[in-house]
């Protein structure tokens, strides 16, 4: 270790109250654990998030997505008419038409997500009654997990930060109502000196 980061050691370990400077006082040494345990319990809650509540979503959202996939069918359908997208959303609305296997046409409206014009072939997906429909995202299950995780994480680091301010507050209280006990100690000791 070189000198440089033995001092950054001995900074970090004053500042938060874990050195053996005598005018420390229980109360400070209180604080500071406290503080070191609700870091650890907002740390440690991160990969537990994941582990216990980000996978078990995604993965039954994943299935979800398989499951519901697994009961359409994709087919390529042409272009016949092209709405007009709005300026909020990248879809364009878009009327097309398809054949069946045994030949027979079929027309329906669909969401393209990218601009087409009449004529392009673009693949939809069919439901069981042979209707349009958008597929699942393949993206919904990893963002409902991040999301739920996140709000977690968050609501943990929310509470162990209003906790350390409810004891650090306590402490101060206390730390308040021993200094003027001991001014008061100090004021009798020294006003009786000296007076002649």
């Amino acid at each position: 270790m070189t000198i440089g980061s033995v001092d950054i050691v001995r900074r970090t370990c004053r500042r938060v109250g874990l050195d053996r400077n005598p005018m420390r006082r229980r109360e400070d040494r209180w604080q500071a654990v406290v503080a070191l345990l609700l870091t650890v319990a907002a740390v440690a809650v991160v990969p537990l998030a994941v582990l216990l509540i980000g996978r078990p979503i995604y993965d039954t959202d994943i299935r979800a997505v398989h499951q519901e996939t697994a009961r359409l069918h994709r087919v390529d359908a042409t272009v016949t008419e092209v709405g007009k997208a709005p300026l909020y959303a990248p879809i364009t609305p878009v009327r097309v038409s398809w054949r069946d296997p045994d030949g027979t046409e079929h027309t329906g409206d669909h969401h393209s997500d990218v601009m087409v014009k009449v004529g392009a072939v673009v693949p939809i997906w069919l439901n069981d009654s042979g209707r349009p429909v958008q597929p699942p995202s393949p993206t919904r299950p990893l963002s409902r997990a991040v999301l739920t995780c996140g709000a977690v994480v968050a609501t943990t680091v929310f509470a162990c930060a209003a906790a350390y301010l409810l004891v650090r507050r306590g402490l101060d209280r206390r730390r308040v109502r021993l200094w003027e006990t001991e001014w008061e100690t100090v004021g009798i000791n020294w006003g009786g000196r000296g007076a002649n």
